[in-house]
């Protein structure tokens, strides 16, 4: 073995409560994942649907439903894909269902189908990690119903698996230490002594002094964590936010502009509504210079407070949720671990400026919208890889990682 590591037995799972009460909303999901995105699977799923019989409609609708990719990255596991029909995938029906399942039942379907929004994963907390994706409607309904904020679930598991975690004395790494590290992040996005964006904030403060500590993590629990608790006065003022707005604003539409993911059409007219809301145009590729008004912003934020200001903790449970499912802060060493933070910071800021930007002029601004809202960002943030990465990477190379700059993202 080498010196660097240690085998561990994982004998619990570990989830949010809410994952227990998940279930598919069917014909009553209005952004269904059966809808705007490519469905990819491996090799044993097309050979399986390959050979599926069932009812004539059945027959038919497969022998045209499935096509090789070729040429993708990742050959093992987007091996084919459904042939999406008017962006939809040709199985589902007119009710919504689909017509494999009713036929066949679940196990007829590709595993991505199977267990979507739902993903586990042995980690180095020690335990068999569940969670749920926030790209999912129904995923949403159950965080809106928890006025209480987020719990957390532990039971035996009956697959036990050794696994070996690396580094677990470099004083670099954190491996040892993540579930003691992230519990208290989690409960610092769950402190509602103040409000989210301070606690984001407080959060980084303290994961910044944390290499000081060595692999002392009691030590920084005990003096940098206590402090960062109770400090007061660390919130901005209106008169401070008003003056970061325009960053605030230029850096989330700048975003906004470049997520051309054409794969979702829902998506991309969200893109343009919004962008047509700031009098912008989708060909700008370059939003340096340009006079941004926020007007629409303050228009927007308006509406959104008093039609959601009795659902504050929702936006609480949604970065919780995502802050657990995404497996932050990056355990392994200390740039990788304030890359995570800045990363969660840039997607909170973005998906505050579409959550309330869903309460733009003319908008329902009701539910279903920042629900929609939501569920879009989700898909085009938290399930292109290569594009969370892109954006991560471009604000260290444009030395955005300060928390000077983090109080610009947290500030509206």
């Amino acid at each position: 073995m080498d010196e660097n590591s240690q085998k561990i037995l994982i004998d619990k799972d570990l989830r949010p409560a809410y994952y227990d009460d998940f279930h598919c909303l069917a014909e009553s999901c209005r952004v269904s994942c059966c809808k705007g995105w490519h469905i990819t699977f491996n090799k044993k799923d097309y050979l399986s649907l390959k050979r599926q019989n069932g009812s004539p409609a059945l027959n038919k609708q497969i022998s045209g439903a499935l096509r090789r990719v070729r040429n993708a990255n990742k050959p093992e596991l987007a091996y084919a894909e459904f042939v999406m029909g008017y962006d939809t995938c040709p199985l589902q029906q007119e009710n919504g269902l689909c017509l494999l399942q009713i036929e066949k039942g679940p196990q007829a379907l590709p595993t991505v189908c199977q267990i979507f929004p739902r993903f586990q994963a042995y980690s180095v907390s020690g335990y068999l990690e569940r969670t749920l994706t926030p790209a999912c409607e129904g995923v949403l309904s159950l965080l809106w119903d928890l006025p209480d904020g987020v719990a957390f679930r532990s039971d035996p598991i009956t697959d036990k698996l050794e696994i070996k975690l690396f580094a677990y004395h470099d004083k670099e790494q954190w491996n040892s230490h993540f579930q003691q590290l992230r519990s208290w992040c989690i409960d610092m996005l769950q402190n509602r002594k103040y409000p989210l964006p301070e606690r984001i904030m407080r959060m980084g403060i303290a994961l910044q002094k944390l290499p000081d500590y060595g692999e002392n993590i009691s030590d920084w629990l005990n003096t940098v964590c206590s402090a960062v608790w109770t400090q007061e006065g660390m919130y901005m003022d209106d008169t401070k936010r008003d003056q970061l707005l325009p960053l605030f604003l230029s850096n989330n539409i700048r975003l906004l502009l470049t997520s051309n993911d054409d794969m979702d059409l829902r998506f991309i007219q969200l893109q343009k509504e919004l962008a047509e809301a700031f009098q912008i145009t989708l060909k700008t590729g370059d939003i340096n210079g340009l006079v941004i008004s926020s007007t629409p912003w303050r228009i927007a934020k308006k509406r959104f407070e008093e039609n959601f200001s009795s659902h504050d903790y929702f936006m609480e449970n949604v970065m919780t949720g995502l802050f657990f499912h995404l497996h932050m802060p990056e355990p392994t060493f200390n740039d990788k671990m304030w890359k995570s933070f800045v990363c969660f910071c840039n997607l909170y800021s973005f998906y505050r400026f579409m959550a309330v930007m869903s309460c733009r002029n003319g908008s329902p601004a009701d539910r279903d919208g920042l629900f929609e809202a939501i569920v879009l960002t989700s898909r085009i943030l938290l399930h292109n890889n290569a594009r969370r990465t892109s954006l991560q990477d471009e604000f260290f190379r444009n030395q955005s990682t300060s928390l000077a700059h983090m109080a610009v993202l947290l500030s509206n």
